[in-house]
């Protein structure tokens, strides 16, 4: 079990996820975090790219595969502009196929993570992927 730190300001975090039921579910793991949070929800690349413009978050969870631009042309954006480099990007993805972990990395994404089905499952996994990048990323920031 990965101790709880303690947050004492909200992070922002955004979910680029076309799948609502899996946007609810990731959502409802990031409230089990502990982590005081906001989450803004976008559906597709380009609703990210806009969200992105608004300020820089505290971390971004990415869907490889969303409509319109799809998280690898996010991800290639992001890491194109010098504000928003140092944003940690964890891609979530049900894809488990080789050149789709090679090309996020060869991109530049900060992490590349199994989507759980199993509920209790993404709850472990979100817990450990949002409090290690938060942690990272407040450290170095703050």
């Amino acid at each position: 079990m990965i101790p709880k730190l303690m947050y004492t300001n909200p992070v922002r975090i955004i979910l680029a996820e076309d799948d609502r039921t899996a946007a609810r579910l990731i959502a409802i793991a990031l409230k089990r975090t502990g982590i005081p949070h906001h989450l803004e929800v976008v559906t597709d690349g380009h609703q990210a790219i806009a969200v992105l413009s608004n300020g820089v978050p505290d971390l971004l969870l990415l869907d490889p595969f969303m409509p319109g631009k799809n998280g690898f042309e996010v991800l290639e954006y992001i890491k194109g502009r010098q504000r928003l480099r140092q944003l940690p990007v964890v891609m979530l993805s049900s894809s488990e196929a080789s050149a789709d972990i090679e090309k996020a990395y060869d991109l530049h994404v900060n992490a590349y993570v199994r989507k759980h089905t199993d509920f209790a499952d993404l709850c472990s996994t979100l817990d450990s992927v949002v409090h290690f990048w938060l942690r990272t990323a407040l450290t170095a920031s703050r």
